[in-house]
């Protein structure tokens, strides 16, 4: 146990600094804030007690890699190395949830709508990144006789036997869930309302965020059992949105937002800590 929260620590902690990373060079902030990379933090922190995921924790960290690095091809349909890069850390991320591969369609949408990069070429520098981790795993699995993991492996994400199942489903699970879903409303809404004042790169960026969330909470009501993985997903897109309203509003109804918001990500750490995990049906 004690060694599986460190590993959490360490991931946790890369993946906060990739969130500063994101925040700096993609300029989300008008001002100079933290406040994308500590309520990331807040939220990771707050999800993770006490039940401890190593698949999410990668899964967060090669999806915040993703986007660290797809917004270098920003209106460049030719930049094929940057693609190629992006969504190789969407293929390490299958390596341990394979269903991340539903994303692909909305992410190469993302291409055509909101990074302008989409080509062919960059359609199959795509494809080639998202496999590319897949020859290295092939020869693993060539050389320990055990092609039939790497099959099952593959067969997981056409496996559609398990849509709205919600029987593994904890009541901390939905509590942190409709938290951050919440938090993705008042985050969005209020981007939407204030956009005008963001760069146009900045509100692509922003856009996207709102639109991979929405994907996220469908996924996860269509399939519950996978509410870790897809849970970090919507951190990673909900982080910068909320940080958004808390940064750039002002007025008294706001700050008692804020300050609600605040005591009840204390209660809901405080429960997920001290409240033992139940079974909802």
């Amino acid at each position: 146990m004690v060694s599986n929260i460190w590993v959490e620590f360490a991931f946790t902690a890369m993946s906060t600094l990739l969130m500063v990373e994101l925040n700096n060079r993609n300029a989300l902030m008008r001002t100079y804030s933290r406040m994308v990379s500590c309520s990331f933090l807040a939220l990771m922190t707050m999800a993770g007690l006490p039940q401890l995921s190593l698949k999410s924790s990668i899964v967060t960290m090669c999806f915040i890699a993703f986007y660290l690095i797809i917004w270098n091809c920003y209106q460049d349909k030719r930049s094929t190395g940057w693609t190629f890069y992006a969504f190789a850390c969407i293929g390490l991320a299958s390596m341990v949830f394979v269903q991340i591969g539903y994303f692909m369609p909305i992410l190469w949408i993302m291409m055509m709508v909101f990074t302008l990069s989409f080509s062919v070429k960059t359609f199959f520098a795509s494809l080639v990144g998202l496999i590319v981790p897949y020859w290295f795993a092939a020869g693993y699995f060539f050389y320990t006789d055990n092609i039939q993991g790497l099959a099952d492996h593959f067969c997981e994400f056409i496996n559609y036997s398990e849509l709205f199942d919600y029987s593994q489903v904890t009541d901390h699970q939905v509590l942190n869930l409709s938290f951050v879903t919440l938090l993705t409303i008042i985050g969005s809404i209020h981007f939407i309302r204030t956009s005008y004042g963001d760069k146009i790169r900045t509100r692509m960026i922003y856009e996207t965020f709102i639109m991979i969330s929405v994907a996220c909470i469908i996924f996860i009501v269509l399939q519950p059992q996978h509410i870790q993985e897809l849970g970090g997903i919507l951190i990673v897109n909900t982080a910068p949105l909320i940080a958004h309203f808390i940064t750039f509003t002002r007025g008294k109804f706001t700050n008692i937002s804020f300050i609600l918001l605040l005591i009840m990500l204390v209660l809901i750490m405080a429960y997920n800590i001290l409240v033992p995990e139940s079974i909802l049906l």
